[in-house]
């Protein structure tokens, strides 16, 4: 008797010290960052990427190509780049810059296939577009087989190039594993130039970035957008964040380059951009945007193609929730991008009102236990 009377102080103690059912944070209610452990067995690997796009090129119609970028990983990889299309307007997308925001280049994936069929408003495209689309940036952070200095593998944020192990690194480097590709975008008239250290003997250390600079002086593509992930957030009503997304807003590096007119005009453009993603994903319940807080580094892909004249945008889908939500993730980027095709082609998005995007909301705050990540992208 007195070990039951023992037993059930004790769950009463243990009942009194917490709710029996916590508040939900948010509208839904989960999935949260940290549930589950990363799963990637259920996106495509490395060469299923490859495999996937070549089959999809086997049975594209019109003008279709499966190459690869113009320099190769550190481990010698080759990145896989589809160009759909063969029209005056250019049009850039690349994914999965970070290694560990994978789901976004399913919603590549499903875009590529989609354009290369054979529908009214695909053969439009590509007959008023050159579309070119990367799905997956960051094929050494995603799934190579290599190690950082301290033993942990892929899936990661970086690249791989683990040359400096002892502090001073470059900026935005991960000491004993890489750099972060998103900042290591030159935005000078050499691809090759470092974004962040001046001079001929400073050149880019990243490949990956250097390669999607090379491609963009290969197209010179009026538009570039870059998805990536973010964490979980609420907007001012608690309801889960779906997406965050922004423009360029390097003025200060852009008055110092004495270019801040033409800038000044690719903000408007990518203004353009992100109000035509937003009008098209508000139709949809599962769909809450508002607006990134981007920094102003010259060298992210949404500034540094900004500075370079083109209309840029950087857009966030949630993350950090492994593979959970894949399907509303997947089809939201995957509407967004199809939006902006849609409307380039038909030139409705170069008269497009600013407004959707001027009075986007602020993103609101982080909620359940994210995944570490850097201030921006």
């Amino acid at each position: 008797m007195r070990r039951t009377l023992v037993a059930a102080l004790a769950v009463l103690s243990v009942s009194a010290a917490a709710p029996a059912v916590a508040d939900p944070q948010s509208t839904p209610n989960g999935p949260w960052p940290g549930e589950n452990p990363p799963n990637i067995a259920a996106l495509r690997s490395y060469e299923q990427l490859w495999s996937t796009l070549e089959a999809i090129e086997g049975r594209a119609q019109g003008a279709f190509e499966l190459a690869s970028a113009p320099l190769t990983s550190n481990t010698g990889r080759e990145i896989p780049v589809v160009t759909i299309g063969d029209g005056p307007t250019g049009l850039m997308i690349i994914a999965q810059q970070h290694g560990d925001e994978y789901v976004v280049s399913e919603a590549m994936i499903e875009l590529i296939r989609d354009l290369s069929g054979n529908s009214a408003s695909d053969r439009a495209a590509r007959d008023a577009l050159t579309v070119t689309i990367v799905p997956r940036v960051n094929v050494d952070g995603f799934d190579a087989d290599v190690q950082d200095i301290f033993g942990n593998t892929p899936p990661w944020r970086q690249n791989y190039d683990p040359s400096c192990t002892v502090s001073p690194c470059d900026p935005f480097y991960a000491r004993g594993r890489g750099y972060d590709i998103n900042r290591y975008h030159s935005y000078t008239s050499n691809p090759f130039d470092h974004p962040y250290l001046p001079g001929d003997d400073n050149l880019n250390p990243v490949p990956e970035s250097i390669a999607m600079r090379l491609l963009y002086e290969q197209y010179q593509p009026e538009i570039v957008i870059d998805f990536h992930h973010q964490g979980s957030y609420v907007d001012a009503d608690g309801q889960l964040i779906t997406g965050s997304t922004m423009w360029p807003n390097a003025v200060d590096t852009a008055a110092e380059l004495g270019i801040l007119p033409e800038f000044e005009q690719a903000i408007t453009l990518s203004k353009q951009v992100v109000s035509t993603m937003v009008t098209e994903l508000s139709q949809y319940g599962y769909a809450n945007i508002t607006r990134y807080p981007g920094t102003e580094t010259p060298g992210i892909a949404r500034n540094a193609y900004g500075l370079l004249g083109s209309g840029s945008v950087l857009f966030e889908m949630r993350g950090g929730i492994y593979t959970q939500s894949n399907g509303y993730i997947t089809k939201t980027a995957y509407q967004a991008a199809k939006a902006v095709v849609e409307a380039a082609a038909d030139g409705s998005l170069f008269t497009a009102s600013t407004a959707p995007a001027d009075n986007l909301p602020d993103r609101g705050p982080g909620i359940g236990d994210p995944t570490p990540e850097g201030p921006e992208e």
